[in-house]
């Protein structure tokens, strides 16, 4: 970090500090020194509205603060104003803020009298937070989560833009993140099978587990708009760069395909990533920004899609899309790691073609529609708690 910004986040720190009438630890109160503990470390506050990242984490959270742990979130410059903090407050979350009685997160978690696990959520987060919290908590048992495979994703964005010079910083950076510096925490989490093979290649199979993202259905089958109901087609994502390519090639090049044929079909896309989006301006294609309330969307357009060209990692909005009974169209990078079977589970297409004739075709036909409705609920098999369980009894005995 440099000088300016160093001088610059310590002065809004102080400034958010004396803004705050109350000085504690949210929940700190509920702290059983009897209950094991884990301490989550992310680089920002999580956002489930905003990211399935931060859905994913918020999952996780619940489901160890379920089995009686002390659960505590870490991450930098949070505030008693964000929203969320009081959002996993009511989950029973211990959440630190920044305030005067500690100079930072890593003073705090000196002070707590044991933490028995540590989770880095994400590369960022395990960059910024392993040294300090090795040094501070030697004993913890530490876990990497991944999330995806960054290395591998910029690996993937460089076959499309090989010539932009910070795709080959990202992924000179995450590759040693990711092979060398795991080698310095107990556990490496991968979202799926399939990326567990990729890293077994760098690190000790031992050391590999796999933890999905956890998707169950949020609304009744009853509850779900029927075939003839629906219009207009869901793009759902964050301000995640392949999200942005995704956009633009949806807009460029297969929304192109598809209009000639039918050119009252409108694309929805909600999620923050409509910040990073310039020069399209279309009354086809809708903006809508982030929403509080995703429900609406998933229960009124006709189907998903997720034309990725590249990334990693299971791909959160697919599965919510399943939570929904909403299908999806989706390219193989989309599917990799969901075990989804192209025609029951979802229609995956890489072709710009394709994916615009299958969009064409789902639109209007409402047998195929159908099927996959229904087949969503057993596309979320994979993504139960049960590896979560698996890895809590791993824990009971360390």
């Amino acid at each position: 970090m440099g000088i300016f910004k160093s001088i610059k986040r310590y002065y809004t720190r102080k400034e958010g500090v004396k803004k705050q009438s109350d000085q504690s630890i949210p929940n700190y109160n509920t702290y059983n020194p009897d209950n094991k503990t884990i301490v989550f470390f992310n680089l920002h506050m999580p956002a489930p509205a905003h990211d399935s990242g931060s859905n994913r984490l918020k999952e996780i959270i619940l489901f160890f603060k379920n089995k009686n742990y002390n659960c505590i979130i870490c991450s930098k410059n949070t505030f008693r104003d964000n929203g969320y903090v009081d959002y996993f407050s009511d989950f029973g979350a211990i959440v630190f803020v920044e305030n005067s009685q500690y100079s930072s997160y890593f003073d705090f978690v000196k002070s707590l009298p044991k933490v028995d696990f540590v989770w880095y959520y994400g590369g960022k987060s395990f960059y910024f937070n392993l040294k300090k919290v090795s040094k501070i908590l030697p004993e913890a048992t530490s876990l990497y989560d991944m999330i995806d495979i960054h290395f591998l994703r910029y690996k993937r964005a460089i076959k499309i833009n090989p010539k932009r010079i910070s795709l080959w910083k990202n992924f000179l950076k995450f590759f040693f993140i990711e092979t060398k510096l795991t080698g310095k925490v107990d556990y490496v989490a991968t979202i799926s099978n399939v990326e567990k093979e990729i890293m077994s290649r760098y690190i000790d199979v031992d050391k590999l587990i796999t933890i999905p993202n956890i998707h169950y259905p949020k609304i009744s089958k009853e509850k779900a708009l029927l075939f003839e109901d629906r219009e207009g087609i869901l793009f759902i994502g964050s301000k995640h760069e392949p999200n942005i390519d995704a956009v633009h090639y949806l807009y460029h090049e297969i929304m192109p395909i598809v209009w000639k044929e039918n050119n009252e079909i409108k694309v929805n896309i909600i999620g923050n990533l409509n910040e990073n989006i310039k020069g399209i301006e279309d009354s086809r294609f809708i903006f809508t920004g982030h929403v509080c309330n995703i429900e609406p969307f998933f229960t009124a357009n006709k189907f998903m899609i997720a034309p990725l060209r590249y990334g990693a990692g299971v791909k959160g909005k697919i599965g919510q899309a399943f939570e929904y009974y909403l299908p999806v169209i989706t390219s193989s990078i989309g599917a990799e790691g969901m075990e989804l079977i192209h025609q029951r589970n979802a229609l995956i297409y890489d072709a710009k073609e394709e994916f615009a004739l299958a969009i064409l075709n789902l639109y209007n036909n409402k047998t195929l529609w159908q099927e996959l409705h229904q087949n969503s609920e057993q596309s979320l098999k994979p993504f139960s708690n049960q590896a979560l369980e698996e890895l809590f009894l791993k824990f009971e005995t360390l």
